[in-house]
């Protein structure tokens, strides 16, 4: 089991979260690190593929997962 840590975000936030993630099929985990993948993307290798398209979670979570920059362990 990987490490793990906790953030605390307001009430609404979180709904928010939750909502997101079920009409994604992901869990609130996969979404806020799939996210974090494509934010650090954007911070380490501006000028990526990654960074020069909107967020699209397909590209951490189904077949395109693999070409997509990880970075961190999930």
């Amino acid at each position: 089991m990987s490490d793990t840590s906790r953030v605390t975000i307001s009430r609404g936030a979180a709904e928010l979260l939750q909502k997101i993630a079920k009409a994604n099929e992901v869990t609130p985990r996969q979404y806020v690190e799939a996210l974090l993948h494509y934010a650090g993307s954007i911070h380490h290798r501006p000028g990526s593929w990654e960074a020069n398209k909107p967020f699209d979670l397909y590209d951490y979570t189904g077949n395109n997962a693999g070409y997509a920059d990880k970075w961190f362990k999930p």
